[in-house]
């Protein structure tokens, strides 16, 4: 969204003679609320790999902490991992704090430089984080494997940084 910022002031047409003008200057506007990543079209989900189906706004119907967070199964008869998008008016910083999020290291996922992590506690053969800014928005997304799978055929980070890639043009830029 662009709003203009007028400003008006004088300019000589002729010599000691002041007219009037009006020039532009286009200003951004920031993003009062995240933009939500259950408007990723259904046939970007399918394509991804993921089941339209099981498509959950929020956890448990809600948003938390200011991101707005929608999530999806993989296909059946797979059904191993559940994939969650979160989208934040936050900077990369957010992922810093060691009280939540640790194992931090810089990735390339599709065309953006992220930050790929582990939420505090987590066993990082079952489960992954990937980070990147998006203007002022902060894109997460996690890949959390079914509590039964005990040994998952698939590396959690490699098929979530996958995943994030072939929905990249989805996604705010």
């Amino acid at each position: 969204m662009a709003t203009l910022l007028l400003i008006a002031g004088c300019s000589s047409t002729t010599e000691g003679e002041a007219s009037p003008r009006v020039e532009t200057s286009p200003t951004v506007a920031t993003p009062t609320t995240p933009w939500d990543p259950c408007t990723i079209p259904d046939e970007a989900i399918e394509r991804a790999g993921l089941n339209v189906e099981t498509k959950e706004s929020g956890i448990f119907g809600r948003d938390q902490n200011g991101f707005k967070i929608c999530g999806w199964e993989d296909r059946p008869p797979n059904n191993k991992y559940y994939v969650r998008i979160f989208v934040g008016l936050e900077s990369i910083d957010y992922i810093d704090d060691p009280g939540y999020f640790d194992r931090l290291q810089p990735v390339r996922v599709g065309t953006r430089d992220a930050v790929q992590y582990q939420q505090i506690g987590s066993d990082a053969s079952l489960n992954c984080g990937v980070a990147f800014p998006a203007g002022p928005q902060l894109i997460r997304a996690t890949l959390l494997t079914d509590a039964v799978d005990r040994n998952p055929p698939y590396d959690p980070c490699t098929e979530l940084n996958s995943l994030v890639a072939a929905l990249d043009s989805e996604l705010p830029a």
